[in-house]
């Protein structure tokens, strides 16, 4: 071995004694690092945070330590809210923008540091944006089962204090125009509103994302209960789904359930409220007689007059219906409205679907008055089959539009629609009997259904 060999040799093992030694000088146990320091400041509720804003205050960016807390109610994760979640405590809730998506699910407990976030209103929704889930949030907990609230579309169409809350809704189901449709347009990633309703008539938005997972999935037909979070855009309110399985509509629809309730014309002409529109108390329901007639035109097409022992009432259909001169009806009218349209008493906006045909061909005999017994006692006649003796024309001519009918004891109008099928024939030349609906357009009217009314 030379010199120069042996000092190789030597220098190496003096550099592997000093590595080993460094190594065993070395602690083991190393400290994780510190969590970022978010500081808590003054602790608000919710709607303390939320009663900041006011008719002077519209946007709010917080340059302070302040803090809320809250359980996450919904995230991102379905795709049907984007940088986007929910955060509710006992006081309220709140929607959340995101500097950036996900960090935040479902189930989580936090605390927001508000400090750079903004309260400010989008579309009279409020909201905290500029929330950064490394700045802003403090994760305390997670898989927090929030309980959802219990409620109905008249209180979340009426109660602001529900905006962005978890709610549950019972007794509901899709419009007819929306089952069998699906949720979103997957395909172009477009949103779409749906119609949810219960069976007193009360309609409220459900809106889901292009880019929501069940956005492709089908709209069940049934009635049942669904959980959503309530939101807002400008004028309406809407919800959103979190999971499909949250969405339970497999029972008969409101139209298929039992409705022993039901009452005379009578009675549903007494629940409306003079103040305007009343709705018709739920699972009520009323049956009686056409008395109009739609195939000789002289009636709108989505309207028809319905008669039972003790009166009549207008009805309004919510389409062109096909209901013929003697079918016997039975229409579930809970929550459809009672209003008056142009003077008129009617039952509005009728689904086709609310109304069962229950026999054709029922003559419902007229009730003979004069003119001016009908115009004395207007409510009492209001709607109803009347026939009328001694009448004339004035001024002869042909039906069409408003004629001047007279009895002797009074006069009134009698209408003409254009699509009638006797729109133009010649009136008769002397006294006649004429049947009629009574009616009102502004002002009292009678309203013939055929030729076939006139008796000379």
């Amino acid at each position: 071995m030379n010199t120069s060999d042996f000092r190789i040799k030597k220098i190496t093992g003096l550099l592997l004694v000093l590595i080993v030694g460094l190594v065993a000088c070395v602690d083991q146990d190393f400290d994780k690092p510190d969590p970022m320091d978010i500081p808590v400041g003054e602790v608000l509720t919710i709607a303390e945070m939320k009663q900041m804003i006011n008719d002077t205050i519209d946007r709010i960016k917080f340059d302070a330590d302040m803090s809320i807390y809250g359980v996450i109610t919904m995230d991102g994760s379905s795709g049907n809210i984007y940088r986007g979640a929910f955060m509710e405590d006992a006081t309220g809730a709140i929607n959340l923008r995101l500097m950036s998506p996900g960090g935040l699910y479902q189930g989580d407990s936090i605390r927001i540091n508000l400090r750079g976030t903004v309260l400010s209103e989008f579309a009279q929704m409020l909201q905290l944006d500029s929330v950064h889930t490394g700045n802003n949030v403090v994760k305390l907990a997670t898989r927090i089962d929030l309980e959802p609230a219990q409620t109905d579309i008249a209180t979340l169409l009426n109660d602001p204090s529900y905006e962005g809350r978890l709610i549950k809704l019972h007794d509901v189901e899709f419009s007819p125009a929306d089952v069998g449709n699906k949720w979103a347009d997957a395909a172009n990633l477009q949103a779409i509103n749906r119609n949810l309703r219960d069976c007193s008539g009360n309609s409220i938005i459900v809106r889901t994302s292009g880019y929501a997972s069940f956005a492709d999935e089908i709209i069940p037909e049934g009635n049942g209960s669904m959980v959503a979070i309530m939101s807002r855009h400008n004028n309406d309110r809407q919800l959103f789904i979190r999971s499909l399985s949250e969405v339970n509509l497999d029972g008969p629809r409101c139209s298929e359930q039992d409705h022993d309730n039901i009452i005379s014309l009578a009675e549903l002409r007494h629940l409306f409220n003079e103040e305007g529109a009343t709705a018709v108390p739920a699972g009520t329901s009323v049956r009686g007689v056409i008395t109009s007639d739609i195939d000789n035109g002289n009636i709108f097409p989505a309207n028809a007059f319905l008669q039972d022992e003790t009166g009549a009432i207008a009805l309004r259909f919510s389409g062109n219906h096909g209901f013929k001169l003697g079918d016997e009806i039975t229409i579930f009218a809970g929550g459809i409205q009672l209003s008056r349209f142009n003077g008129l008493l009617q039952l509005n906006n009728i689904p086709a679907e609310n109304v069962t045909l229950e026999a054709t061909g029922i003559v419902v005999q007229p009730v003979v008055a004069t003119i001016d017994e009908i115009l004395s006692n207007f409510q009492q006649f209001e709607s109803m089959l009347v026939t009328v003796h001694n009448a004339s024309i004035e001024a002869g001519g042909t039906f069409q539009f408003n004629k001047t009918l007279t009895d002797g004891t009074g006069s009134i109008n009698l209408f003409t629609r254009e699509d009638a099928s006797f729109f133009g024939e010649s009136v008769p030349s002397s006294t006649f009997s004429v049947t009629a609906n009574v009616s009102i357009f502004n002002n009292e009217q009678l309203i013939m259904r055929s030729l076939d009314d006139i008796e000379q």
